[in-house]
């Protein structure tokens, strides 16, 4: 059993360390301050936002101060001995929770949003304006393999991530969708904007031919 009295708050919550003790306690378990966890916490937030999701860059120190709250609100049950390994596997974490969070957001079937944020919802046209639907992963699939112009139909599937089983893992950013496909992110736009129109027509004609085999099989 060990015989260092602050290793006592290993595993502890942070509003139970007593507020005099948190600096020794922090420094004791990570082997630095929390001043300079922060200040390395925030150097790399850019560089996480840049490689994971570059349209969100300009949060890095919002990242950074959650990334931290996330660290101390339990604290480690064991002594860390390579802090800079475990705060940049933190915000890797943060980052990509952030995104997912924003991202189904966006996906839910109840809130319209534009087509810009690269979500695709439309109006359920039996049931009215106010009331919409997420079109689902095989209308798009075949939505997407009926748009004829080439370069529109790569960034819609690339926003998208149709995978050849008819399911996709992440709807993709604007600087994603260039990164992959070597365009500019003006170029990605102009697309998007331009296969909108396409792509929502292409859906239409997929449900309504779905909803004639559904009412003739009634």
């Amino acid at each position: 059993m060990s015989t260092e009295p602050l290793d006592q708050w290993l595993g502890a919550a942070w509003g139970e360390v007593p507020a005099s003790l948190r600096p020794a306690v922090v420094v004791h378990i990570f082997g630095a301050d929390l001043a300079t966890m922060s200040s390395y916490a925030a150097a790399k937030a850019r560089y996480v936002l840049d490689r994971l999701d570059p349209d969100m860059r300009s949060d890095f120190e919002d990242v950074a101060q959650d990334t931290m709250v996330e660290l101390t609100a339990t604290l480690p049950t064991e002594r860390i001995r390579h802090w800079k390994a475990l705060v940049l596997k933190k915000l890797q974490w943060q980052v990509l929770q952030d995104r997912r969070s924003r991202t189904a957001e966006k996906r839910h079937p109840g809130q319209r949003v534009e087509y810009e944020s690269a979500v695709l919802v439309l109006a359920d046209h039996r049931c009215g304006d106010t009331e919409t639907r997420l079109v689902d992963r095989a209308i798009l699939r075949d939505a997407l393999d009926s748009i004829a112009h080439a370069e529109t139909a790569a960034v819609l599937r690339a926003t998208f991530l149709i995978a050849t089983d008819g399911s996709y893992s992440d709807v993709q950013t604007t600087g994603e969708v260039a990164r992959d496909l070597r365009f500019s992110q003006e170029k990605v736009k102009r697309l998007r904007a331009a296969g909108a129109k396409l792509l929502r027509e292409a859906v239409r004609e997929q449900l309504d031919a779905r909803d004639r085999d559904n009412e003739e099989t009634a």
